[in-house]
Order: C-alpha cells, then structure tokens, then sequence
C-alpha cells in the first residue's frame, strides 16, 4: 500500500500540475486519461510496453490550505502476470515504490510553486 502525501499546497495547483504530467504521456502515447473528477480524481492507464500496463488512481483531499493526494495502482496484463509470477508475487513493489517517488516528486514541485507565489 502506498501511503498518502501531504502537501503544502493548494487542492487546485497540485491537481494542475498532475493533470498536466498526465496530459504529457497522453501527447506522448504512453498514457489514457480513463476518468476524471476535476481537483478531486483522477484516473489514468499508463502503457508500459507490450502487454503491460498500469492503471492509477490518483485522489486529492483538502486539509485547509494544504491537500493529501493518494494513488492505488493495479497493474495489468499478460506480461505483467508473467512477470509477477517469476517474482514470486512481489512485483507490485517496485511500481508502488515508482508511484511513491512520483507523489514527492509532484510534492516538491508543487510546494516550489507555492513558495514562489507568495
């Protein structure tokens, strides 16, 4: 399970900075915006290469002036099955481990931005 971020940040910034990180990979063919609930929900399938894809869940909750923004991902796939099976179930770690490394990252863009602003 991948643990929540909080960021001192607007809701509304860091869901453009995350709808525009999306809307890169969708320009670039990689990525399918799937559904979305504007400043609250995003979901997105990311293409990782032939028979292997991973679907994200992003979530964004206000705390005041700041948000917690969440992901759940559920890779998927005939390569991905295959690949899980040699690892003895325990291939999802290494996306969770990419996907937590993307919340700091959009955390510390995010806050940048906010700093910047006042």
């Amino acid at each position: 399970m991948i643990e929540p971020v909080q960021i001192d940040a607007s809701e509304e910034e860091v869901w453009n900075l995350l709808r525009d990180e999306a809307q890169s990979g969708v320009d670039a063919g990689r990525a399918v915006v799937l559904g979305e609930v504007v400043t609250r929900e995003l979901l997105i399938e990311i293409r990782m290469g032939v028979g292997f894809r991973v679907q994200h869940a992003y979530r964004l909750e206000r705390l005041g002036e700041r948000c917690v923004i969440s992901v759940q991902v559920r890779p998927q796939g005939w390569r991905w099955r295959l690949s899980n099976m040699f690892l003895f179930g325990r291939g999802i770690r290494a996306i969770e481990a990419a996907s937590l490394q993307g919340l700091r990252n959009l955390k510390v863009a995010a806050e940048s931005l906010e700093r910047g602003s006042r």
